[in-house]
């Protein structure tokens, strides 16, 4: 029972962490119809920018987790005006853009920084309640994933701006028509999406760590929850981050080591092959 608890929290909590890293990516499938696979190297960029201004500069880890919002999204921008802009409608030539900035993104920071794993002096304890173990770092990267998703649901659904984004999603041709820049629209999507990343990078590192290697995790665990929950739901990241976290806490808590990485993308294959749209169906539009 002890053992059952345990992997309740810790799946919740990771759960809560798996919507973080995936919200981003959820918004550019939404609004920018885009499949972004450089997602996981801004993401492990954005933590890099953090981690130096937070170690050469010595700001506060607050505004280290400003800085690398603000380097992801002007990565982010950067990428939609130099490639996706071009590009869309092609979503070959995307895909390949994605990977091709992946791949230097990761190859430039082994060059740059190695391949070692590095942390930001966050000071998190650690929580005993009974029996349980409550990581202090888990539990403030899921506070936060359910804050920041609250937040990107709520500019989407009921501010100005997102009314636009979502009508340039729609329809893009009609939207530029009835007078709206397109082109700053998906800027401004692009930045704010991969911008998240940065966020989430850096209130995940006392958990997972910053190393090169952590774009390939990002991106496949973005993907798993974006395709389990719907294609650019909001609510379906909380919902697939939280069953994909439920699963792979309990898949590892009770089956040999061998088995227990195979049972999430076991999960994963059952969805795409009974509900294919995700759990929370074909979604035209974050929402």
């Amino acid at each position: 029972m002890q053992l059952f608890l345990q992997q309740s929290v810790n799946g919740l909590l990771l759960g809560g962490m798996f919507a973080l890293i995936s919200i981003g990516l959820s918004l550019m499938f939404g609004i920018m119809k885009v499949a972004n696979f450089a997602y996981g190297a801004l993401y492990m960029l954005g933590g890099y920018a953090a981690f130096w201004a937070s170690n050469l500069l010595g700001v506060p880890n607050w505004v280290a987790i400003l800085v690398a919002f603000a380097a992801a999204f002007m990565m982010g921008a950067l990428m939609e005006g130099l490639g996706f802009a071009k590009f869309r409608g092609n979503e070959e030539a995307t895909l390949i853009f994605g990977l091709g900035v992946a791949l230097i993104a990761r190859g430039g920071a082994v060059l740059a920084w190695g391949s070692q794993s590095r942390f930001i002096p966050f000071s998190f304890n650690t929580y005993r309640i009974g029996g349980l173990v409550l990581p202090a770092a888990r539990i403030w990267a899921c506070v936060a994933s359910l804050a920041i998703v609250a937040g990107v649901y709520f500019v989407v659904n009921r501010t100005a701006w997102g009314r636009i984004i979502r009508a340039v999603s729609d329809n893009a041709e009609r939207a530029r028509l009835v007078g709206f820049n397109t082109r700053l629209h998906y800027l401004l999507t692009a930045g704010l999406a991969t911008g998240l990343a940065g966020t989430a990078s850096v209130l995940l590192i006392p958990v997972f760590s910053l190393s090169p290697a952590v774009d390939d995790s990002a991106l496949y665990t973005a993907m798993a929850v974006v395709i389990l929950g719907g294609l650019g739901s909001i609510p379906g990241c909380i919902v697939g981050g939280l069953v994909l976290g439920i699963v792979t806490a309990f898949a590892f808590g009770y089956l040999p080591s061998p088995i227990a990485p195979a049972i999430p993308l076991l999960l994963l294959i059952l969805t795409l092959a009974f509900k294919p749209d995700g759990l929370f169906g074909s979604a035209e539009r974050a929402v």
